[in-house]
C-alpha cells in the first residue's frame, strides 16, 4: 500500500525530531517533497496543482507582509510532508545586485512561521542605537497582530533582550497562553532593528489548528510534587570555575537533578519521563490519518514576471516517480531488500559560472523502515541516497550502506569469541593507569564502558577487539567529571592500544562538610521558578507496518502532535548551592534572571543620563539592583563590569580595569581608545592637538588618547574648552560614554 510522507527511520542515527515546526533559511534552494502514490498521476496533473498553490501561497503572502520595493527577483522553495513536519512553502524575493534579501516560510495554508529581511548594504554602515526596548515593543505587537491575526489573543509576551551588536537588534519573546495557562513549547520571537524601528527577522515555532485540553485539574501541586519526588534523584557533584583573573580553577559543589525532565498529568496524575512516544500502526490505520487539503480562490492575485516564470519552470521537470524509478528500477544498483520507504525532494540551484541556468536535482531518500530492537541486537537498517537530474532523469550520484560487523544481531555476535572478558580488559587498563600515576588514579571510579573496535572479521564473523574505558575523578566520593581517566585495551593482545587523561594538580576543591541532605535539596530545587503548570507537547511518532513484505511503504511514518496539561520541572539553570539552596549560574555565583536585571531602576527618572542609563540596561549590562547611583564615581571594577558586557575587547588583561578607586576622565579616554581598537593610532608620536585650555594638565601617557576620544566626540560634542582630566567619573557619565563608545565601534 502506498501512501504520502515518507517515514523517518531516523531512529538508527538517533535522530528525534521535536514538535516544534522547523525553522527554514535557504535562500535560494528551490524544494519539492517527492511522494510517490499507489496510482501515478500525470505530469501535468500534478505539475498544475504545485502551480496553483504557489499562486495561491504568494498572494496570501502578500496581503500579510510588504515586499521591499528593490526585492525584484523571485525564487521558491517547496517543502512537502516530511518526518512528520506538514509541507511548508520558502518564498525568496532579492534585489538584483543579491545584497538584499527577504525570505518568507509558510505552510500550505499561508501561515507564516519564519520572516528574515537581510539587506547586507545596510549592515555594512555602522547604525546607531536609538530605541530602548519599551519604544519598540509596540511594533512588535503590531506585527504579530498583522502576520498573525489568529495568534495574536493566545499570546503573553515574555521578555525582551538585545541578541546582537552586528545586526543591532531587539529580540521580543512571545509564548503561547491557552485558557490562562502558558505553552512553552510554542513561542514567537521577533527581532527589531534598534536603529530604525524596522522588523528584521520573525520566527513563530508555532502548531496551527492544535486542539487544546481544558484547563480543569485534578491533581493539585503539591500532589504532583510528591509524585515528582519519588522519580528525581538529587546528584552531589563538582563542577568548575574561574577565579574573577582568569588565572586559576576551582572546583565547587553543587546538587543538580539526575532527571531534567519529569511531568506530571494534570488530569491523571501519570508519570511522564518522556515526551516521545514511538509506536507501530497497521497500513489500515495509517491511511485514516491522511487528511484532505485545504483549497482557496487564488483570483485576484498580483504576480510578477519573475514569480510566474518560476511557476512555469517548475511545470516542465519530471515527476518525483518518474525520479524514483529511475533508481529503484536501475538493475545495476544496490538496493538491500529491506528498503521499503522512499522519499525524495526537489532542490534547484545557479551554475557556477553559469548564473543564469537553473539546474533542478530531486535528492530521493530510500530506508529501511522496520522497527529496531535493541534487546536483539537487531539495530542495522538499510539506507540508501541518489541524486537525479530532474531535467533529463540522469542519475547523478548514489550511495548505499553495507552491513558492518558491529550492526550484527546478538546470533551473530555470539559466535565472535575473544580472549579476554571485559573484567579481564579492566583490570589490565587499571595496572596500566596505577603504573603511571597510582596516586591519583586512586581517586577515580569507572564512569563508562563500551566495545571497542572490531579486530577482524572470521568468515565474515567480527570479532570485538577490546574495550574502551571511561574513569572520572572523585573527591570525598563526590564526582568531578572534568578530570578523567580514559583508554582503551586490546581484548586479544591484552596491551592497552588507547590512554588519556585530564587532570588538574592545582585545583582546590570546596569541602562537603555541612552540605545539606539530597532530599534538602529536593525541596530547595523544587521550589524555584520553572516548575509550574504548563500545557506541553508530547510527540506521538507513528509506524506503519506494511502487510506485503515486497511493497513499497511510503507514508509509513507520521507524527502526531498532543497537547497535555502537566506540572513540569523546567527549571534552568538547575543547579543550587548544597550550603545554601540557592540556584547557581553556570559559574557559580547565585542566578539572577534576566527579568530582574531588566527591572526599572528608582532613582533616574528626570536625570540627565537616564536614557543611556536605561539603553545600558536593555543592551544586557543592567543589574538586579534596584538603584543605579547614577551620581556616584564609578570604580575601575564597576566600570570594568559594565563594559565587559558590551565590549569583547575589555575583556583584554592588558586593558582590564581592576582598581576600586574612582576612574578618571583621561584613564577612561585611554580605556574607551583602545576597546575601539585604536591603540595603535594612540602610539604613533607627539602628531596630536587636543586644543583644551588645560592641555597642559593631561598626562603625556594619555594625551594622543583624549585627542582621539575628542575627535570620536566621546565626553561631548567637541567644542568644549576644558576637558579637567583628572575629574571623576560619575556612573551616569560613564553610561552615557559607553553607548557612545557603543556606536562608534565596528559592530
Amino acid at each position: 500500500m502506498k501512501r504520502k510522507s515518507f517515514i523517518a527511520l531516523m531512529l538508527a542515527g538517533g535522530l528525534i525530531f521535536t514538535s516544534i515546526p522547523v525553522q527554514v533559511d535557504a535562500m535560494s534552494t528551490v524544494v519539492a517533497e517527492a511522494v510517490t502514490s499507489e496510482s501515478v498521476q500525470s505530469n501535468s496533473t500534478e505539475d498544475t496543482k504545485l502551480q496553483a498553490n504557489l499562486s495561491k501561497i504568494i498572494t496570501e503572502i502578500k496581503k500579510k507582509v510588504t515586499i521591499p520595493s528593490d526585492c525584484t527577483k523571485f525564487d521558491s522553495n517547496y517543502y512537502g510532508e516530511e518526518y512528520g513536519r506538514g509541507i511548508q512553502w520558502n518564498l525568496n524575493w532579492s534585489s538584483e545586485k543579491g545584497s538584499h534579501y527577504f525570505n518568507v516560510v509558510c505552510d500550505d495554508n499561508a501561515n507564516i512561521t519564519f520572516i528574515n529581511d537581510r539587506d547586507y548594504d545596510k549592515y555594512d554602515k555602522q547604525e546607531p542605537i536609538n530605541y530602548l526596548i519599551k519604544e519598540l515593543r509596540p511594533v512588535a505587537d503590531a506585527f504579530i497582530k498583522k502576520v498573525a491575526p489568529e495568534v495574536w489573543g493566545h499570546v503573553t509576551y515574555q521578555t525582551a533582550s538585545y541578541v546582537g551588536y552586528y545586526n543591532n537588534c531587539y529580540q521580543f519573546e512571545y509564548v503561547r497562553t491557552e485558557n490562562g495557562i502558558m505553552m512553552p513549547d510554542n513561542t514567537i520571537t521577533i527581532q527589531i532593528s534598534a536603529a530604525d524601528k524596522k522588523v528584521q527577522r520573525y520566527n513563530a515555532n508555532w502548531l496551527f489548528g492544535l486542539s487544546i485540553p481544558s484547563k480543569d485539574v485534578k491533581i493539585s501541586k503539591e500532589q504532583a510534587t510528591e509524585k515528582i519526588k519519588k522519580q528525581v534523584s538529587m546528584e552531589l557533584k563538582y563542577l568548575t570555575k574561574w577565579s574573577e583573573d582568569g588565572k586559576t580553577r576551582s572546583a565547587y559543589l553543587v546538587y543538580a537533578p539526575n532527571n531534567n525532565y519529569i511531568a506530571v498529568d494534570a488530569k491523571t496524575g501519570e508519570v511522564y519521563t518522556s515526551r516521545e512516544q514511538w509506536i507501530e500502526t497497521s497500513e489500515k490505520e495509517s491511511a485514516m490519518q491522511d487528511t484532505s487539503k485545504n483549497e482557496s480562490n487564488a483570483g485576484g492575485s498580483t504576480l510578477t514576471k519573475e514569480e510566474l516564470a518560476q511557476i512555469k519552470e517548475i511545470g516542465s521537470l519530471i515527476t518525483k516517480e518518474q525520479a524514483i524509478d529511475k533508481v529503484v528500477k536501475n538493475k545495476y544498483l544496490l538496493m538491500d531488500a529491506n528498503i521499503k520507504a522512499i522519499s525524495a525532494s526537489l532542490s534547484g540551484y545557479r551554475l557556477y559560472g553559469n548564473e543564469k541556468e537553473k539546474q533542478y536535482v530531486w535528492s530521493i531518500s530510500l530506508t529501511d523502515p522496520r522497527v529496531t530492537d535493541d534487546s536483539k541486537n537487531d539495530y542495522y537498517r538499510a539506507s540508501a541516497y541518489a541524486t537525479v537530474d530532474a531535467k533529463t532523469g540522469e542519475i547523478l550520484s548514489y550511495h548505499s550502506s553495507v552491513k558492518n560487523a558491529d550492526q550484527m544481531t546478538t546470533d551473530e555476535l555470539e559466535k565472535a569469541k575473544t580472549k579476554l572478558s571485559k573484567e579481564e580488559c579492566a583490570k589490565i587498563y587499571e595496572a596500566f593507569a596505577k603504573s603511571q600515576n597510582e596516586k591519583q588514579f586512586t581517586n577515580t571510579k569507572q564512569s563508562s564502558v563500551i566495545q571497542g573496535y572490531i579486530y577482524d572479521y572470521v568468515k565474515e564473523i567480527p570479532v570485538y577487539g577490546g574495550y574502551t574505558f571511561g574513569y572520572e575523578r572523585v573527591n570525598e566520593g563526590i564526582p568531578y567529571a572534568d578530570n578523567y581517566f580514559t583508554g582503551s585495551v586490546d581484548s586479544i593482545s591484552g596491551k592497552v592500544f588507547e590512554y588519556n587523561k585530564n587532570w588538574d594538580t592545582t585545583i582546590k576543591f570546596e569541602s562537603s562538610k555541612n552540605a545539606m541532605s539530597p532530599e534538602q535539596a529536593f525541596n530547595a530545587y523544587i521550589k524555584l521558578d520553572g516548575y509550574e503548570l504548563v500545557y506541553e507537547i508530547n510527540t506521538v511518532h507513528k509506524l506503519a507496518k506494511s502487510g506485503d513484505a515486497n511493497g513499497t511503504i511510503e507514508n509509513s511514518y507520521s507524527m502526531e502532535y498532543q497537547p497535555r496539561l502537566v506540572y513540569r520541572t523546567n527549571i534552568n539553570p538547575n543547579t543550587i548551592s548544597p550550603f545554601t539552596g540557592k540556584q547557581l549560574d553556570w559559574s557559580g555565583n547565585v542566578y539572577v534572571s534576566q527579568l530582574k536585571k531588566s527591572a526599572d531602576y528608582t532613582d533616574i527618572k528626570g536625570h540627565k543620563y537616564e536614557r543611556s542609563i536605561l539603553l545600558l540596561r536593555d543592551l544586557g549590562a543592567g543589574s538586579e539592583e534596584l538603584k543605579f547611583r547614577p551620581n556616584d564615581v564609578i570604580t575601575g571594577k564597576e566600570l570594568q563590569s559594565l563594559a565587559e558586557k558590551l565590549f569583547y575587547e575589555a575583556s583584554r588583561d592588558e586593558i582590564k580595569l581592576k582598581s576600586n578607586n574612582g576612574i578618571t576622565k583621561q584613564q577612561l579616554a585611554k580605556y574607551t581608545v583602545q576597546i575601539l581598537g585604536y591603540e595603535k593610532v594612540a602610539t604613533m608620536g607627539d602628531i596630536f592637538r587636543c586644543g583644551y585650555t588645560d592641555d597642559a594638565k593631561i598626562g603625556k601617557d594619555y594625551y594622543n588618547y583624549v585627542a582621539i576620544a575628542k575627535a570620536l566626540k566621546l565626553f561631548g560634542n567637541g567644542n568644549e574648552k576644558a576637558f579637567q582630566p583628572t575629574a571623576k567619573i560619575t556612573r551616569g557619565e560613564a553610561a552615557d560614554i559607553l553607548i557612545k563608545v557603543l556606536n562608534n565601534s565596528a559592530r
